[in-house]
Order: C-alpha cells, then structure tokens, then sequence
C-alpha cells in the first residue's frame, strides 16, 4: 500500500498520527485532557495485530519498537493484506487516495 502520509518532515510525528487516525478506520484515538488537543496516544487494530503510538515524556514510542518509518511501513504492508481480504477496509483504504500493493 502506499499512502500520502506527510512524511517529508521527520520533526513532526504528531502530524503524521493525525493524518493516519483520519484515514485508517477502527483507529483508537486519546487526547489530552477533556479530549481535546493533540493526540497522545494511536492505536490501530489490524488484521489481529495491534500497532501503538504515544507520547512519553515528549518522545514517541511505537510499539512494535522500531523506527518510525518502519514502524509506518509494517502497519501499511499490515493494512494492504488485511484490505485483501475485507472489502469495508478496502474501500476505506481507496477513498483514502492510498494505493494497495
């Protein structure tokens, strides 16, 4: 799958889990207090595996703990074969302008 996920400023991960919790459905969101601000913590439930974001002390922690690309590229290539198989997934991931494997 490829998305156009805002990628071309490393600095910025907040932005790219607001890009990514607007387009991946299912996607469990938290914000700060009353709800309201900056997303503190993703996750996305996908295909049985579970992929985290949050915010620690000002550092992003992934779970599974890779690097923030990798990070993105597993949960894509999760979503393209979960898309395979679900046709709701799949036509949320083609609305989305993403395009699967």
């Amino acid at each position: 799958m490829f998305c156009h996920a805002p990628m071309s400023d490393q600095d910025d991960p907040a932005r790219l889990l607001d890009y990514l919790t607007e387009r991946i459905p299912g996607a469990h969101v938290k914000r700060g207090h009353l709800n309201r601000g900056p997303i503190t913590e993703a996750a996305f439930d996908v295909g049985g595996r579970t992929f985290r974001a949050r915010w620690k002390k000002e550092e992003l922690e992934l779970e599974p703990p890779v690097e923030l690309t990798a990070w993105l590229d597993l949960l894509l290539v999760r979503l393209s074969d979960n898309a395979a198989h679900d046709a709701a997934m799949r036509r949320s991931v083609l609305r989305s302008g993403w395009a699967l494997r």
